[in-house]
């Protein structure tokens, strides 16, 4: 992309009388803001009846945002539909596996499955593309609005029934080996045409086959990306080269099925809603928690950098509201996420709206139009890093250590939570138990300041890091785990998690002996695991005196699962220490030297404490120089586009800090000179 840094804000008109147009995009103006997102939502004025399209009211808006020199980012409007196409076709209604039928008024309520949806879809976005694809003031698309969010990832209506009985004809030779495969002959479930299958509603109890789950999940990705994916290729036919295309994913990054690294690769960046406290949250998520999510939705582009479509303003919420931030937070969620990789920020939104479901999502400005001090600090906050933004935001982010996550073992997860500690399940239809343990396991790389990655197995380069974390790893690929056998034996440092190596890509239990293909390199073996739910067990820490003497203080403990290692070759790191469990004193944490490489295993869900401790060890023993400047500092190295290395110091706490002479005020960010 040619600009280096976007200041952007989403914006209604629609929503608002036309004497208010013009004194908002002044003002926008006069404030640096550089363009506006819109139309997201807008398709029934744009096509009021079928075919009949009406460009009057945006045109009107191009024209001013032309007038005053804003750009302008066009969200393509079909998270929505028009009323007259349920009229057309009720069945264009998505079906939940709950059994709600979804109704017409509120947003993600089609199959993206639907044929009469589909090709409504494609004429409004054609006619859009159309319409404003070669109009200069349009820099970018936004593709659809949160694409498989608030449950929409899963359909079960006839649409589905039917394209995924052909997906599943597609994908196996036969029904002989799709039987095979899934296992029916368990419970008698042994399938004699492909049409026999079920869409999986939710069952009274006992669910359907995991491995029947795990292809539904696969299919409704190939769906949902798909649907995007037709949206992409009509705007690159039409719009500008230099328009960019996007898409807004949401928080928690892997709690739906979507592979979203699919999704984005044929669009110029990945993009992110930003929201560490929403709804009826007592407080924000905690900042290593956000910093995993940037890094994960960094990691899905070969770009190496994300869009911020909606970053938060306001205190937000639909029904209930919670944690109200203060000002100087919020600027530096905003910082937070430019130090993480993002290239472009767009505030939502501009200002509250008066009515409908959002009322309760505050903006920039409140519904009176009056400025407010989170306004006046976000303004401040741009004006302030603008010029210094852009001399970095959309360089790379240099990392050496690399959190790797599986996509097919995330939706595993969903259906298997393993242990009540995982099942974590905030409203019905999300599961982000795996996020949270996946946080967990980031979490070291920014308590102890190590620039690090997140990609998913198949798309990691191994060679460019000296350390791999690959927690949670089930569903395990031979190849895959060749790559790290040979990367390791070259000097690599490998950190596994509980449950690596259970299970074979077709969700089968192995048959070797755990932890499976990585028992050479690991050096352990594993014959018994007890699952802790939301309890825990104390852990010795053997890793080094200091440690050692330091758990003998401290209390350190191991959560949600215990694997008993049985150690091969590997030397013990930390033991279960807790009279009541029965294999207190056997080896909880275990290092192995393999080759020129090292492989930790970690058969226990640190606690904060733990990971203090023993990551310190493990991180320095790579070579990645872990520094720890504080509870809530966070610092990302950067570097500029003309080669000057500087450090993103972030302060995410209420009170002064001091780092390297300088102060850092409440919520502060500096920026300073290499590090």
């Amino acid at each position: 992309m040619a600009q280096n840094f976007l200041w952007g804000v989403d914006w209604y008109p629609e929503q608002w009388d036309r004497s208010l147009w013009e004194s908002d995009i002044k003002r926008m103006k006069d404030q640096g803001f550089q363009a506006v997102r819109i139309i997201e939502f807008a398709w029934p004025l744009l096509e009021p009846k079928p075919g009949v399209y009406d460009f009057s009211l945006f045109d009107e808006v191009f024209n001013l945002l032309d007038r005053y020199s804003l750009d302008a980012v066009i969200g393509t409007p079909t998270a929505i539909m028009p009323a007259w196409l349920v009229d057309q076709d009720p069945t264009v209604l998505a079906v939940h596996p709950l059994g709600y039928k979804r109704d017409f008024g509120c947003r993600r309520m089609g199959c993206f499955n639907a044929p009469s949806y589909q090709k409504a879809a494609i004429e409004i976005v054609q006619a859009l593309a159309d319409h404003y694809g070669t109009r200069k003031t349009v820099i970018g698309w936004q593709i659809d609005n949160e694409i498989g969010h608030e449950g929409s990832d899963h359909c079960v209506c006839d649409h589905c029934r039917t394209a995924w009985h052909r997906w599943l004809s597609q994908r196996y030779s036969s029904i002989d080996e799709l039987n095979r495969r899934w296992g029916t002959v368990f419970w008698g479930s042994t399938y004699h045409s492909f049409e026999q299958i079920p869409v999986p509603r939710q069952q009274v109890a006992t669910n359907h086959n995991p491995a029947l789950l795990l292809d539904y999940d696969r299919f409704s990705s190939d769906s949902a990306v798909a649907w995007a994916a037709n949206q992409v290729r009509i705007i690159r036919q039409k719009a500008l080269p230099e328009q960019w295309i996007t898409t807004n994913l949401y928080p928690a990054p892997l709690s739906q099925c979507i592979d979203m690294e699919d999704m984005v690769r044929p669009m110029d960046a990945a993009g992110w809603d930003n929201y560490p406290v929403w709804g009826n949250q007592d407080e924000p998520l905690p900042y290593f928690f956000t910093s995993y999510v940037l890094s994960y939705v960094r990691g899905l582009h070969p770009t190496g950098n994300f869009k911020v479509m909606e970053q938060f303003s306001g205190i937000q919420g639909h029904t209930q509201l919670g944690h109200l931030p203060p000002p100087e937070q919020v600027a530096l969620w905003t910082n937070q996420a430019v130090a993480r990789g993002a290239n472009a920020i767009f505030y939502f939104r501009w200002r509250t709206a008066p009515f409908a479901q959002e009322q309760l999502c505050y903006g920039i400005r409140d519904t009176d139009n009056t400025e407010t001090e989170r306004e006046r600090q976000i303004v401040h906050n741009m004006q302030k890093n603008k010029s210094l933004f852009e001399t970095f935001a959309s360089e790379p982010v240099p990392a050496q250590a690399c959190l790797v996550y599986d996509r097919d073992t995330s939706r595993l997860v969903r259906e298997q939570p393993l242990s009540l500690g995982m099942d974590n399940r905030p409203v019905p239809y999300m599961q982000v138990g795996y996020d949270a343990e996946m946080a967990r396991w980031f979490a070291p790389f920014v308590l102890f300041n190590v620039n690090a990655d997140i990609k998913s197995t198949r798309s990691v380069d191994l060679q460019a890091y000296k350390l791999i974390s690959l927690p949670l790893y089930e569903l395990t690929d031979p190849d895959f785990v060749s790559r790290l056998l040979d990367w390791v034996q070259q000097g690599g440092t490998l950190v596994l998690g509980w449950r690596s190596g259970t299970r074979t890509l077709d969700n089968w239990n192995t048959d070797l002996v755990l932890p499976g293909q990585f028992r050479e390199m690991a050096g352990i073996r594993i014959r018994s695991f007890e699952a802790l739910g939301k309890g825990s067990v104390k852990l010795s820490l053997n890793n080094s005196l200091f440690n050692q003497f330091a758990s003998s203080l401290v209390s350190c403990k191991g959560e949600v699962w215990t694997d008993i290692l049985e150690l091969e070759s590997a030397q013990c790191m930390a033991s279960y220490h807790d009279k009541r469990k029965h294999y207190s004193g056997r080896p909880a944490i275990s290092r192995n030297r393999f080759g020129k490489g090292t492989v930790w295993y970690f058969g226990t869900s640190p606690d904060a404490k733990t990971t203090f401790f023993i990551y310190k060890s493990v991180l320095k023993e790579a070579g990645l120089n872990p520094v720890f400047y504080g509870l809530g500092i966070e610092t990302v190295r950067r570097t500029t586009g003309d080669g000057k290395s500087i450090t993103v110091v972030m302060n995410h706490t209420p009170y002064k800090k001091r780092f390297q002479g300088k102060t850092i005020a409440p919520w502060g960010t500096i920026v300073v000179e290499g590090v």
